[in-house]
Parts: C-alpha cells; sequence; structure tokens
C-alpha cells in the first residue's frame, strides 16, 4: 500500500483497502488473555507494522486529498 499511495495510483490503493477491510473483517475473535507471551508481542509487532504503514499512506494521501478539495471547491458552482 505505501508503494502504491507514493506512485499516486489511488485506483489501485482504494482496491487493496477494500480487500484488507475484508480480510481483517473475517479473521477469528481471539482473546489475548488466551494466547501465549509469544503469541502477543508477535501480534503486536504486527499490529504496529501496519499502524507504521498506515502513517506512511497518510502522509501521501492527505496533501492530495487536500489539493483535490480546493481544486473541487474552486469548481463548485457559486451561489
Amino acid at each position: 500500500m505505501e508503494n502504491l499511495a507514493r506512485e499516486q495510483a489511488w485506483d489501485n490503493l482504494i482496491a487493496t483497502e477494500s480487500e484488507r477491510r475484508s480480510l481483517l473483517g473475517s479473521l477469528p475473535t481471539i482473546q489475548p488473555a488466551n494466547l501465549s507471551g509469544a503469541d502477543q508481542q508477535a501480534i503486536a509487532a504486527i499490529i504496529r507494522q501496519i499502524q507504521s504503514c498506515d502513517q506512511t499512506v497518510r502522509e501521501y494521501v492527505q496533501p492530495w486529498q487536500e489539493s483535490v478539495g480546493t481544486l473541487l471547491a474552486r469548481l463548485a458552482p457559486k451561489p
């Protein structure tokens, strides 16, 4: 996803995000207390990695959204 954001491949980024949401929604619910300490640490590391990826994507997407928002505001019909 980071590469897609960097390349400004917005359609592919949206499709990948939709796929990610679907996959996350299909994960089984687990109780962290039922996991070993090593498994809890591994899951925590994966979550931190996902959060880091999300932050990187936001760094590319937010400026683009602001630019598009400005352009759309200029194109909006004036009352």
